[in-house]
């Protein structure tokens, strides 16, 4: 035969759902907790890795800035001495074979003109080396401002 229990009355039947319920609230309000804490770590993690970006962009870019302005100065000088031997050059020889100085006046401007050009490309191949794209791209996606991508 089974003891006898007595039968829990209304009262204790309605109030064991009510702490069971407050109990999984505050367990969700902890998880909550824990995962804003977790989103406000990943956040100063990825802000502190966009800027060690940024800090290594920089000093590549500057880098490539001073390797830049002394490529220039040293390829002037030397552009300068060579290209002013083979103008003469050029410019005695074509003045000796034509007997013309205005030939030889267009000649030479040719040359040096599509020296020129050539030293533009160089200058603007070099100098797109500088610039913070990766930093750019991190922090828009810090920022969540590229939504498309």
């Amino acid at each position: 035969m089974q003891p006898y229990t007595a039968p829990k009355d209304k009262r204790h039947q309605a109030a064991d759902p009510a702490p069971h319920g407050a109990d999984q609230w505050q367990d969700h309000l902890a998880k909550l907790s824990q995962y804003g804490e977790q989103l406000y770590q990943d956040y100063r993690q990825q802000a502190g890795i966009c800027k060690e970006l940024a800090s290594a962009e920089w000093r590549l870019s500057t880098r490539s800035l001073a390797l830049t302005i002394i490529l220039l100065v040293s390829f002037a000088g030397g552009l300068v001495l060579l290209w002013a031997g083979l103008l003469i050059t050029f410019g005695l020889a074509i003045f000796s074979f034509s007997q013309s100085i205005w030939l030889s006046a267009v000649c030479l401007i040719s040359l040096q003109l599509l020296c020129l050009m050539w030293l533009w490309k160089n200058i603007g191949y070099i100098s797109s080396k500088i610039g913070f794209d990766k930093t750019a791209h991190s922090i828009k996606q810090l920022l969540n401002i590229n939504r498309g991508e």
